[in-house]
């Protein structure tokens, strides 16, 4: 007995059953479009660091930017920072100057989040660049303890809606896209 294949029959069953073709044409962009998510969340590039053009749009369209804000808040916000001393800048201030002195209008503005270890000393300097894990956060425009549960909420009403759209678009089908052949 000889098997005879249609090729014609089975691209048509797998086309219409939504199947190969579609995951086939995914699956090389996959790791573009995660690129695109992890770069413009806010964790690997800053905000401040994002360009202009991407930053006032893709970071805010971003689902990842929200599971990400839900997830660090809350893990990281009322957190001590004790840097190892391998992470302190260290320094030498001007002749005549204490480390705090010479600080001063910098951790009262820019540096805020800043620890200086040793505010007494004349040589040396050791500054940390944050003191607790909100400080960090802000760098990803996290500024309030309530954006995390914000971002949860947007997390689920997107996995909601995703559900929904995909529910919604199953029950659109015509009657004869139903039909079995």
């Amino acid at each position: 007995m000889k098997l005879k294949l249609n090729p014609s029959l089975s691209v048509k069953r797998e086309a219409e059953s939504g199947g190969g073709f579609s995951f086939i044409g995914f699956k090389p962009t996959l790791p573009i479009v995660l690129t695109m998510l992890i770069s413009f969340c806010g964790v690997l590039v800053p905000y401040s660091q994002i360009q202009v053009f991407w930053r006032y749009w893709m970071y805010y369209m971003n689902p990842f930017t929200y599971l990400m804000g839900g997830l660090l808040t809350f893990t990281l916000y009322d957190k001590q920072i004790t840097c190892k001393s391998s992470e302190f800048a260290v320094f030498d201030p001007p002749a005549n100057q204490t480390c705090s002195e010479y600080l001063a209008t910098y951790l009262s503005g820019l540096g805020r989040g800043a620890n200086l270890a040793n505010p007494d000393e004349v040589s040396n300097c050791r500054v940390c660049q944050y003191t607790r894990g909100s400080d960090y956060l802000y760098t990803v425009n996290i500024t309030k303890y309530s954006q995390g549960w914000r971002d949860i909420g947007i997390c689920i009403l997107f996995a909601f809606s995703s559900y929904s759209l995909v529910y919604a678009l199953m029950k659109l089908r015509t009657k004869t896209s139903k039909k079995a052949e």
